[in-house]
């Protein structure tokens, strides 16, 4: 009986394998502790990989140029599938809210857990959201302007020729689905290209042109929709002049009002004084090896079949004026009551010109072919026309750097994105 008493004694104070009995009792909620921190990690990491994902998705939607909703829609749902995909994400359901001002992109993912499913989780949502704003960030100039709302050819390539917008970028206002367009071995590049319609021979272009863009806005008509340097049908000072070739001699035309067709005959050699020359009902033409050449001025076309002309080898240089009314511009195209008709000006068979300053040409479908070669050299020029066409071995260069030809920056500034905003 004794011995029996001592064994129970000796059960109760023994305390072997209470480690075991503790351990054991603390190993559920150890194991919990451990599989939370888990599945939380994991959640965590989802959430981030997410953010990312509609950080992408905003992104791709507003970095568009100025254009349509369903544009930057589309642009911020691919972005979205293509980044969820790589993410992992499968099953992901979002949402995208796209104006032209802003994209929204919400995200949801439902995470399946590990250790959690044994307190009864079998599953996390984790969400993430993120907008960008377009058109906060100066996304460059637009230094070629075509204004025609229609034209098949806004920007038209054809044969061999070039057209290269070094620093600025070509916008087209047509809404037809050739507004740019190319053919043949052309190639055009520049900063950015944009058509308000559509675009064909989209692999003739770097970077590759955008369609659906919103129209630019005529940046100077307010400014010459009644501005005259002075009476612009007041007398003439010279009707049908002509320059011709006098032994190689150089001849000097004086700033005045220009009526009828004014013409420089073959190799003719002629200066420009500085100052504005109104060229009036009729066409400036620059005929075979003459040359015109003038710094400080301004050519102000108006009236009635108005246009400027450059054959067989003839060569224009000229700079516009740094101050006064007219600065910065080179060649303006008066926008006159009664007189809408669109009108080619031609640089064709070997022509060259030099132009450092602004054309401003609304009424001018702009062609240049047949070796004809329009500003490889200068420093600064940005043309507003009605349409650009480009044929034959016609190269034409454009570039924005108004500052280093010392004249006033005056074309628009290209605004685009994105800045995220959460």
């Amino acid at each position: 009986m004794r011995r029996n008493s001592l064994r129970v004694r000796a059960f109760i104070f023994d305390r072997r394998g209470s480690i075991a009995i503790q351990f054991g009792l603390l190993a559920v909620p150890m194991i919990a502790f451990v599989g939370l921190a888990i599945d939380y990690s994991r959640a965590v990491a989802a959430r981030e990989a997410l953010k990312q994902v509609v950080d992408a998705a905003a992104i791709a939607g507003a970095r568009l140029p100025a254009t349509t909703s369903e544009q930057r829609y589309n642009a911020a749902s691919k972005m979205l599938n293509a980044s969820l995909a790589t993410a992992r994400l499968t099953g992901a359901s979002a949402d995208i809210q796209a104006t032209n001002a802003r994209v929204v992109v919400t995200a949801n993912y439902t995470l399946k857990t590990g250790f959690m499913g044994i307190l009864g989780t079998t599953e996390l949502t984790v969400a993430a959201k993120s907008s960008a704003q377009s058109q906060v960030e100066n996304g460059g100039v637009a230094c070629m302007i075509s204004l025609n709302e229609t034209t098949d050819n806004g920007l038209h390539l054809q044969g061999i020729n070039k057209v290269s917008s070094r620093n600025c970028w070509t916008w087209v206002n047509s809404d037809s689905p050739t507004g740019i367009n190319a053919t043949g071995a052309s190639m055009g590049t520049g900063q950015g290209f944009c058509s308000h319609g559509g675009a064909t021979g989209t692999d003739h272009f770097d970077p590759q042109p955008y369609d659906k863009c919103e129209r630019i806005a005529d940046p100077f008509k307010a400014k010459f929709s009644s501005y005259s340097p002075y009476n612009a049908f007041s007398s003439c000072n010279f009707n049908n002049k002509q320059f011709n070739n006098t032994h190689g001699s150089i001849e000097y035309m004086d700033p005045g009002v220009y009526c009828g067709n004014t013409v420089l005959k073959p190799q003719a050699i002629v200066e420009m004084r500085p100052g504005t020359y109104i060229f009036r009902d009729g066409y400036l033409e620059v005929q075979a090896q003459s040359s015109l050449t003038g710094s400080g001025v301004s050519l102000f076309f108006v009236g009635n079949n108005t246009s400027l002309q450059v054959r067989g080898g003839g060569s224009i240089d000229l700079k516009a004026p740094a101050t006064g009314d007219l600065a910065g511009f080179v060649i303006v195209d008066r926008l006159w009551p009664g007189y809408n008709s669109i009108r080619e000006s031609e640089i064709q068979g070997g022509g060259r010109v030099k132009l450092e300053g602004v054309v401003y040409a609304p009424q001018w479908k702009l062609n240049i072919g047949g070796n004809g070669e329009l500003n490889e050299e200068s420093d600064y020029l940005a043309i507003v026309a009605d349409s650009f066409y480009m044929e034959g071995n016609g190269k034409l260069f454009v570039t924005s750097n108004a500052t280093k030809a010392d004249l006033p920056d005056l074309m628009p500034r290209i605004k685009t994105g994105p800045m995220l905003l959460e």
